[in-house]
């Protein structure tokens, strides 16, 4: 009999091994409860605009969470989704998630001997090979790749990749299962001196479960007569290797899936500092989940352009929705982009469903003493022109040094004739 690494792997018996599992059901469940909106692109700034029936209920049997998770499902373990368009009067008006080993990426030659790309669609049946039941156009198709091969149409599968080391977490599972289950590995010894009649041996059996045996008779004295030799039966090195063997596969199927091995209950090699723990939940986010994001909104939104017709829509899944079982990451990022102007009392005040403030709850709030450097010079953000520098500030009238406020003679200054500014003399008396 053939032994489970041995065997073809398939989605069902790769979800034997609880590692596994745990990243699928991880990275599925944290994709497909992301929120999901529509926007449009208006003069560099994103407008919200009403998603399409297809992306808030995907088909009449299918909710979104569902969605997305066959569709995550479909990628972690056979590095490929499909996704069947159907379309009426040219509209979408439902999708459904092919499973991957029924769809075959291949091209074929039309008539004017150029080539082009379909999607073979085959049943297999339990004995007989796979029986192909039509090819679909590639604008009924999203396909969906994982790691992708230069010159390949599907993607790396990771059972494939990874056989080797599911295949061993499998045959370990195996191993052990039937260790506890037929194991004929006895708790403790007794030897006695000599040879024993088969008679004597089952009456010794029987001395000894009727004197220790039962719930009152647990860790009693044991008196062992005519030498006998009681002897606990220790683990051995095989068993102690193989606890060893299954500690090693979680980090190692983990590694797999880039996942923190903390996230799937595997804190062995793990800080225990919440700072730590933080750092790496922010890594999961930002290199395991959020390269699949893009690929699943690229795709909606190319769908959404051909079913509107509006090239600057597209399709966003809110990835900070991770964090929003954490108050505490929450408010301080509620707090920085309140503070930095990002954010409207009232748009906080809906992310966490709360009703608006009607009075001032739509104004950005900023710190007094904000500036903008404007090629005219600084502008403060509370309204006015901030004046810093001396050169700017108006021209005062100052008092002379004397006291005397008088103002200086016009004929002085004003450039005009000295003749007209000449004062006759005073009459002289003789």
């Amino acid at each position: 009999m053939d032994s489970p690494a041995d065997e073809a792997l398939t989605p069902e018996t790769a979800l034997k091994v609880s590692a596994v599992f745990a990243c699928v059901r991880l990275l599925a469940d944290a994709i497909a409860t992301l929120p999901v909106d529509t926007y449009r692109r208006v003069g560099g700034r994103r407008r919200a605009m009403s998603p399409p029936d297809w992306l808030i209920k995907p088909n009449p049997d299918t909710f979104r969470i569902t969605f997305f998770g066959q569709i995550m499902t479909s990628l972690l373990l056979e590095g490929n989704a499909y996704i069947l368009v159907s379309r009426a009067a040219g509209r979408v008006v439902a999708l459904d998630v092919i499973p991957a080993s029924m769809v075959e990426p291949r091209y074929v030659a039309t008539r004017s001997g150029r080539k082009r790309l379909v999607y073979q669609l085959s049943v297999a049946g339990e004995k007989e090979p796979a029986d192909v039941v039509g090819a679909l156009d590639p604008k009924d198709v999203i396909h969906l790749r994982g790691l992708p091969l230069a010159g390949e149409l599907r993607a790396v599968s990771p059972l494939k990749a990874a056989s080797l080391t599911i295949g061993s977490a499998l045959s370990t599972l195996e191993y052990g299962a039937a260790f506890f289950k037929d194991g004929a590995l006895p708790g403790a010894v007794v030897t006695v001196p000599g040879p024993m009649t088969p008679e004597g041996l089952r009456a010794a059996r029987q001395t000894w479960r009727t004197i220790h045996g039962g719930k009152g008779n647990r860790h009693g004295l044991a008196i062992l007569t005519e030498g006998a030799n009681f002897q606990k039966v220790t683990i051995s090195p095989d068993e102690a290797q193989f606890l060893q063997t299954r500690q090693f596969q979680v980090p190692d199927i983990a590694r797999l899936y880039g996942v923190p091995p903390h996230l799937i209950a595997d804190a062995t090699n793990s800080t225990s500092w919440g700072s730590g723990l933080s750092e790496q939940n922010t890594s999961f986010a930002q290199y395991s989940t959020r390269p699949w994001v893009e690929r699943i909104e690229e795709a909606l939104t190319a769908l959404l352009v051909s079913d509107t017709g509006d090239a600057r829509a597209f399709v966003r899944l809110n990835i900070d929705g991770i964090q929003r079982g954490s108050l505490r990451d929450r408010m301080d990022t509620y707090r920085v982009g309140l503070a930095s102007g990002i954010y409207t009392r009232n748009e906080v005040r809906a992310l966490e469903d709360l009703p608006p403030d009607t009075e001032y709850g739509d104004f950005f709030q900023l710190p007094l003493n904000l500036a903008l450097l404007t090629p005219d010079g600084p502008l403060s953000l509370s309204g006015g022109k901030t004046l810093t520098d001396p050169a700017d500030q108006p021209d005062e009238t100052t008092p002379d040094d004397t006291g005397d406020d008088s103002a200086p003679d016009d004929a002085e200054h004003d450039g005009g004739d000295p003749a007209e500014n000449t004062k006759e003399p005073a009459p002289v008396d003789h």
